[in-house]
């Protein structure tokens, strides 16, 4: 009596859709939760380097930039990160004007939003231009944080910078004290 009842329970069949699907639920969550996150990663990183790029390539068309354009152009790089909220970007940046006679780099004016820097800007100017001329120095940095948990991934600093050669003179003026 115990066999056979043994043997009509092994050859049911019935339950295994749903033992299945609730081994695979987890699974299949986990690969979508990570799918919307990398893709969420991957369309920010590229709104932090076009929202770099621009800020560098507005700036760079001017002769000289006052402080509400610097102001301007920073709401403009902000506009570009949208639909991703715009408080956890910071910005910096920095004009370099290349000494007249000996052409080492030197910080002409510098701008910052929400704590930017550049710490390195001298160094990245090296060999940049020659004597009298400059360049501009956008740094961007984005820190993610994911939509659902962090289990995936925690915090993520997203970070791009832009440098850029002024167009229409050989250096931008920057804004006043």
């Amino acid at each position: 009596m115990m066999v056979g009842f043994l043997q009509k329970i092994a050859g049911d069949k019935g339950g295994n859709a749903t033992i299945d699907f609730a081994f695979l639920l987890p699974i299949m969550l986990m690969l979508f939760v990570g799918v919307v996150e990398v893709t969420n990663l991957l369309r920010l990183d590229r709104k932090v380097v076009a929202a770099a790029q621009t800020a560098a390539d507005l700036i760079s068309q001017r002769r000289d930039v006052s402080n509400a354009q610097l102001n301007d152009i920073l709401r403009a790089s902000e506009l570009v990160l949208d639909p991703y909220p715009a408080a956890a970007h910071s910005v910096a940046i920095v004009g370099i004007r290349f000494d007249e006679d000996t052409g080492a780099p030197q910080v002409d004016w510098q701008e910052s939003k929400n704590g930017g820097t550049i710490p390195d800007a001298l160094a990245l100017a090296q060999n940049m231009g020659g004597p009298g001329e400059g360049i501009v120095i956008v740094r961007l940095t984005y820190s993610y944080s994911p939509i659902f948990f962090d289990f995936i991934f925690g915090v993520t600093d997203i970070e791009e910078t832009s440098i850029m050669r002024p167009r229409r003179s050989t250096f931008v003026e920057g804004p006043g004290p």
